[in-house]
């Protein structure tokens, strides 16, 4: 089954929230796998680029929702 939202391995998300500072979160998490077995939506599973034993699993809807996260590119791109 396709899903019209990939988020495909080593894309690069940061969350839209605020910082208690009030300055846009500067962390970077990037997507090192992805998860659909036992899910009915898919997840990814994203490390902090800062703080590799910072792991989350992020539903790819929420990844792909502008109000929780936006793409960051990678520096080489």
């Amino acid at each position: 089954m396709a899903f019209k939202r990939d988020v495909k391995i080593g894309e690069r998300f940061s969350p839209v929230s605020l910082t208690s500072f009030g300055d846009t979160s500067s962390i970077v998490f990037e997507v090192r796998k992805i998860r659909v077995e036992g899910c009915v939506v898919p997840h990814a599973h994203l490390v902090n680029l800062t703080k590799p034993s910072d792991e989350r699993l992020i539903s790819v809807d929420a990844l792909r929702d502008r109000n929780l996260y936006q793409a960051v590119q990678a520096p080489d791109e």
